[in-house]
């Protein structure tokens, strides 16, 4: 059975602070393989955090292994625009999509 996470996605060494997310380098790329999760229903939603520089993705997996080697492959990962700070199994226990 597949499971909920929450990642959580710091700056990573190369994120240029002057730019907006749309605007850093391997944009194109990591967008193409997040529409690729998207479309096969593992991304159920994503976005910055307001005011932070902090995305968060909501995925499905069936562990945190699978979740970590994924996106080992993201062009932002590889690259180091984006660090994957965190994943932490969510038990959703209300949910009017039912997802």
């Amino acid at each position: 059975m597949k499971k909920k996470f929450i990642l959580l996605f710091d700056p990573g060494p190369n994120w240029n602070s002057e730019k907006e997310i749309e605007e850093q380098q391997y944009w194109n790329e990591h967008t193409e393989f997040a529409d690729r999760l998207f479309a096969d229903g593992r991304i159920i939603m994503s976005g910055p955090i307001i005011h932070y520089d902090r995305i968060v993705i909501i995925y499905e997996a069936k562990n945190e292994s699978e979740v970590r080697i994924t996106f080992k492959d993201d062009p932002f990962i590889k690259h180091g625009i984006l660090y994957l700070e965190s994943v932490m199994e969510w038990d959703i226990r209300l949910d009017q999509r039912n997802i």
